[in-house]
């Protein structure tokens, strides 16, 4: 008998994933400080080059935008978008202390904002590529909207991310299968990246893996998972949902040692450039 799959119907969409966003958008900074870290740092990579005009694509919070405010005073225009109107309410209160800086939201993904071709110094993507349901084509057409030797700078989960976790959500009876593909499908290796930006046309100027040991309680780590995946959750039955959960937090808490739930955290980095 094959196994029961607890799993909704219709998979993920940028509609779905907008509202999931939005139901947990004011507690996003506080579940995810290395996600801001991680922004930071891959603003502090990209090349000391006096952009005016930023694209923000999956802009959540802001971080990265207000990572790029903060680094270049040469910023004078920020265009950022997101699928969820919780985030974009984050944003726009993060940066209105932004000085001299104009800031353009749109309430859209990827494939629907409206952006001119050329139009941008610098796109910057922090921790959004992973839900782009078309990867190459998502590239592609952020590749279009940069300037002429204007820079692409993205991070993203990499390959070996929350393996552990991965492995105790393999486990449990019956399997959610939106969550287990999810979390199989986002992780990108170096190679990959790769092939999305030369396919769009880009020149690979640095990439890495950060790949970090992490410690934490189980319920400081379900709370990140709630926080930026809670809408793999919503097309499930409450009381399964519950009954899933349950059952996943027993299996960490036999996992966890003395010093909490340990698991393997792995930042991709990629920056690029296009062409003249």
């Amino acid at each position: 008998m094959g196994r029961r799959v607890s799993q909704a119907q219709g998979g993920i969409t940028p509609d779905s994933i907008g509202r999931g966003y939005s139901a947990t958008a004011t507690n996003y900074d506080a579940a995810v400080r290395y996600n801001i870290e991680g922004a930071e740092r891959l603003v502090a990579a990209m090349p000391d080059i006096p952009y005016s005009r930023v694209l923000d694509v999956g802009c959540g919070t802001g971080v990265g935008s207000l990572a790029m405010a903060e680094r270049f005073p040469s910023v004078r225009q920020i265009t950022a978008l997101d699928p969820s109107e919780g985030m974009l309410e984050e944003f726009r209160a993060k940066l209105a202390g932004a000085p001299g800086v104009e800031v353009a939201l749109q309430h859209a993904g990827v494939d629907t904002m409206d952006v001119p071709d050329g139009a941008f110094d610098a796109a910057i993507m922090t921790m959004s590529f992973h839900w782009f349901p078309r990867k190459s084509e998502a590239t592609q057409r952020i590749a279009r909207a940069l300037a002429p030797g204007g820079i692409f700078a993205a991070v993203l989960p990499g390959k070996g991310v929350d393996e552990e976790f991965r492995s105790l959500l393999a486990q449990v009876e019956p399997p959610h299968m939106e969550f287990l593909g999810s979390f199989q499908a986002a992780p990108r290796s170096l190679r990959q990246m790769e092939g999305y930006l030369e396919g769009a046309g880009l020149d690979v100027r640095d990439m890495w893996i950060e790949r970090r040991l992490r410690r934490s309680t189980v319920d400081a780590y379900l709370e990140r998972m709630r926080v930026v995946a809670g809408h793999l959750g919503h097309g499930m039955d409450p009381a399964d949902l519950d009954a899933h959960l349950t059952a996943l937090r027993a299996r960490m808490e036999q996992a966890a040692g003395p010093r909490g739930f340990e698991y393997e955290f792995c930042k991709l980095y990629a920056i690029a450039r296009r062409p003249g």
